[in-house]
């Protein structure tokens, strides 16, 4: 049977834990583009142009950048793959953090780039 205490501690830890899962992926837009627009504009101008709010386009960088973070952690830690393996593993996932520096211009904080 669960006591009052052991509630308390479960209520503690499940916000601590949703603490730092909001800590994790949250990342402050750089303030000279907080409520800007990205706008995709095709080269055929019969087509529709697509716009989505930074503050979105900012999440689902950041959201990469975190996914990546975790199958980083999944491959260093998974005992079925060699050393090879998880160095050729690795290195696709360094080339990616490259390419993704081109983002870092949207972040405020430097902690938060690539």
């Amino acid at each position: 049977m669960i006591d009052q205490n052991d509630r308390y501690q479960m209520r503690l830890l499940a916000t601590l834990i949703a603490d730092e899962i909001e800590r994790r992926h949250r990342a402050d837009l750089a303030p000279k583009w907080k409520h800007a627009t990205v706008i995709f504009r095709p080269e055929d101008t019969s087509l529709k142009q697509h716009e989505l709010p930074m503050e979105k386009f900012m999440h689902k960088v950041v959201m990469m950048r975190d996914n990546l973070r975790v199958l980083e952690q999944q491959i260093n830690s998974n005992k079925d793959l060699d050393d090879a393996e998880k160095v050729k593993l690795q290195s696709y996932i360094t080339r990616i953090y490259g390419s993704m520096t081109s983002f870092n211009f949207m972040f405020a904080e430097e902690e938060d780039k690539f």
